[in-house]
């Protein structure tokens, strides 16, 4: 027996022994196929049969993958900013959004993904953690986790001189 596909998605194959495979895309999902397959004999004549059956895909929700800034150096009283960055393979791609799990007081991290800080003088010299997570709004809801290190340099200020009012 030799089989062949008639019909079916891109990418499905049946091989000459009748196995059928396939991974579907994520274009490919969600979505329902009808497979049909055709099976020869080798005798003379030769027949033949046709058959069909439904392959349904369903949409599953992937992970996002997120992107932070290299470890930095920064020094205090100055602002800093950077960018979190995401993609999200799913098709459509799901909504995104940033928040701060963990980091030094007055550091925040936007729903877009954009990292502000301006460490007080207090705050430097200092190695400061700084972990972000990503979620999309699919079903269900998936995220990713990851950290970076903002080390902040002390900077020597001027001092303050008062004199006292003209007397």
């Amino acid at each position: 027996l030799t089989f062949e596909l008639v019909s079916g998605p891109g990418g499905l194959t049946v091989g000459s022994g009748g196995l059928i495979g396939w991974t579907p895309t994520e274009a490919q999902g969600p979505s329902t196929n009808i497979v049909t397959v055709r099976v020869f004999d080798n005798g003379t004549p030769s027949v033949s049969a046709t058959n069909s059956f439904t392959l349904t895909v369903n949409e599953v929700n992937s992970a996002p993958v997120l992107t932070l800034p290299a470890n930095q150096t920064i020094n205090e009283l100055v602002p800093w900013s950077a960018s979190a960055t995401a993609t999200d393979t799913d098709s459509p791609p799901n909504t995104l959004t940033f928040e701060l799990v963990s980091g030094p007081g007055g550091l925040t991290v936007g729903s877009g993904g954009v990292i502000g800080w301006t460490p007080t003088e207090a705050q430097g010299p200092s190695a400061n953690t700084v972990t972000v997570r990503v979620f999309d709004n699919g079903t269900p809801s998936f995220s990713a986790t990851n950290s970076f290190t903002l080390t902040v340099n002390e900077v020597n200020s001027a001092p303050m001189l008062t004199l006292p009012a003209n007397q």
